[in-house]
């Protein structure tokens, strides 16, 4: 699998500058307002920016001057730089620079993109305002200063894996009055759960069918959601008209299971639901981003949510955010896969727990629960202040 090992972020709403290092299974921990959701909501633009175009990128999020970071006199730059590991063994490096304009303009000042397989040739290109500084063999494509060069550079098969892993990035905001309402039929045929679960039956009903030939995934679905909502025998697609809609089995005591609608169950179950489809659809989403998974949820399944979290990082690599501490204090949950973020004079710091905190847990003398129930997860100022001197969007890559 490509995995993302490293995600740099300049300029982008309220982070200045961060530095991340990234695990399958990471965990953002902070106070509301601290920059969780901007963090998460970064990845989400580049996902958007290649699916779509950075224009509606940064409309969907109120125009580039909601986005980029408040500045007193000239406007910051909006910078990225993602280090990928290849399937291969080998690495990706991808960077971009935005530069804001007036009248709420942009353009790409600078794009490069570095793939070196194991073993075998580097390839690489680089732009600058829309023009090629270093070139693609035989590839010369009309770049617009407003869009990304890796979405048409794509067609190039050594640039592919970089831009399939980008591109299936993807934030889930469930909202269970999504899943409880009648859904129209999916153009996708259930292949793809989409960000607010509104294709859920869809995405279902294509489990279940696969699941005509094995059986393993609809079976793990259907025994994980009745661990978290105990009586919950199964769950499936049901047609009604021209939309489709969830319907849910439940022992009630009764010699035969009764059947309940979408519209009748709880947003904890629908959200439940959602975040199982999420994890065991059809066709893995690279990286799954899921703000408080544990919202609506029963404290008891917190530590079955987090198992399905971490079974889930054979199919994807998984970002939450979280205000939990029985999810920190899941005992398969590591300190290096926790990250904390805490905002300072209004502005976003990010980083790995300090040495010091990460003593108390390994010692065993606090849980990181504990410590977070008494507001002892701070970020380590020294990483913060080394991370911003390092940040440096085009600099040689390193193997990582």
């Amino acid at each position: 699998m490509v995995r993302l090992t490293q995600i740099q972020i300049r300029n982008y709403k309220n982070i200045a500058a961060a530095v991340i290092g990234m695990q399958p299974l990471n965990v953002l921990v902070g106070p509301n307002g601290a920059g969780k959701s901007n963090f998460v909501d970064a990845l989400s633009f580049v996902a958007d920016a290649l699916n779509h175009s950075i224009h509606l990128a940064f409309a969907d999020r109120g125009g580039i001057a909601a986005v980029r970071r408040k500045s007193g006199g000239h406007p910051y730059h909006i910078g990225l730089r993602l280090h990928l590991s290849l399937a291969d063994g080998g690495w990706a490096d991808y960077a971009f620079d935005i530069a804001a304009r007036p009248r709420e303009a942009f353009s790409v000042a600078r794009e490069r993109c570095i793939v070196q397989p194991f073993m075998a040739k580097r390839h690489e290109f680089e732009v600058e305002n829309g023009r090629f500084t270093r070139e693609i063999p035989d590839l010369r494509p009309r770049i617009e200063p407003d869009r990304l060069a890796l979405t048409i550079v794509s067609a190039a098969e050594e640039f592919r894996p970089v831009y399939d892993f980008l591109t299936g990035m993807q934030r889930y905001t469930l909202r269970p009055e999504r899943l409880r309402a009648l859904q129209d039929p999916d153009p996708g045929e259930g292949s793809v759960l989409l960000p607010d679960g509104r294709n859920a039956a869809a995405v279902l009903r294509r489990i279940r069918e696969q699941g005509e030939q094995d059986g393993e995934v609809y079976e793990r679905i259907r025994r994980l959601l009745g661990r978290i909502v105990p009586g919950t025998t199964g769950v499936e697609a049901k047609s009604v008209g021209r939309k489709e809609t969830l319907e849910f089995r439940q022992n009630v005591g009764q010699k035969h299971d009764w059947r309940f609608d979408a519209l009748n169950m709880s947003d904890g179950t629908l959200r439940a639901l959602g975040m199982l489809l999420a994890v065991y659809q059809p066709h893995p989403a690279s990286l799954i981003a899921i703000e408080e998974p544990e919202s609506t949820i029963h404290p008891a399944a917190t530590e079955i949510l987090m198992d399905i979290l971490l079974d889930g990082v054979d199919r994807s690599q998984v970002l939450i955010t979280t205000h939990s501490p029985d999810i920190l204090d899941n005992k398969k949950l590591s300190d290096e896969q926790i990250i904390a973020v805490q905002s300072v004079d209004g502005i976003a710091r990010i980083t790995p727990l300090t040495e010091v905190t990460r003593e108390l847990i390994r010692q065993r003398l606090y849980t990181p629960g504990e410590l977070l129930r008494q507001d002892e997860i701070r970020v380590d100022p020294d990483y913060a202040r080394r991370a911003a001197a390092q940040l440096e969007l085009f600099a040689e890559p390193k193997e990582r």
